[in-house]
């Protein structure tokens, strides 16, 4: 195969996979706190390769009126214990478990200033501006928020969550939290403009795609004379 093939078919799988990256954008516009993916072409030696950053810019944040709903109004993650070691994410949809902490949707610990899962037991629970757990108006833990010193490093799991990919000195806890209790925030999902990257991405693609169609119909005539040569 010849080298131009190479390379259109590499063009081809790279644009494909940022068509990819913005669907699983729109598919997620109305995923609490989810951060969305900047897909990018990357030029190489041997042909293109798609890239992804994550886009970490702020959602908008949106009253719930439940008592352990949080938000970040600013950087930062809550911080959570699961099987696989602490992730982090930007869902502040909480509840209690069966033995009155502190949980995730899926039932993962939330993490205190003091790297101990949140045991509220029974009360009124609140979470309060600054990430301050009460029940019954006395505290009883405080979120854990973190920063990380180079984004770059974080690296998406699924479920909303990341994983910190750096050196342990990297993650940074957040001394003031910005969390709004009472909130929750949004996805950073512009589905407007998510559209307008996935029609210039497709016509990228069609246009790859057309430019291949053009080599290997050229390709094909070369063939024919070659064998016509030798017959």
């Amino acid at each position: 195969m010849s080298d131009a093939i190479v390379e259109a078919y590499s063009a081809l799988d790279a644009r494909m996979k940022v068509i990819d990256a913005i669907a699983n954008n729109l598919a997620n516009a109305n995923t609490t706190g989810y951060k969305r993916d900047f897909g990018h072409i990357l030029e190489t030696e041997i042909g293109s390769e798609a890239g992804t950053s994550i886009d970490l810019a702020p959602g908008q944040l949106l009253p719930t009126g439940n008592e352990l709903d949080a938000a970040l109004n600013g950087a930062g993650f809550f911080v959570i214990d699961t099987p696989n070691g602490q992730r982090f994410t930007r869902t502040g949809t909480f509840a209690l478990n069966t033995q009155g902490e502190l949980v995730t949707k899926d039932g993962m610990k939330v993490l205190s200033t003091s790297d101990t899962p949140i045991q509220v037991g029974e009360g009124k629970v609140e979470i309060r501006d600054g990430g301050v757990v009460t029940v019954d108006g006395n505290e009883v833990g405080t979120l854990k928020v973190v920063a990380f010193a180079d984004s770059m490093h974080l690296q998406k799991e699924g479920l909303n969550r990341f994983l910190w990919n750096g050196t342990p000195a990297g993650i940074q806890p957040v001394s003031n939290p910005p969390v709004r209790g009472g909130y929750l925030e949004r996805s950073n999902v512009n589905a407007v403009d998510e559209m307008v990257h996935l029609m210039s991405s497709y016509r990228e693609f069609e246009a790859v795609q057309r430019g291949l169609r053009t080599l290997m119909t050229e390709m094909d005539g070369k063939l024919i004379q070659e064998l016509g040569r030798i017959s």
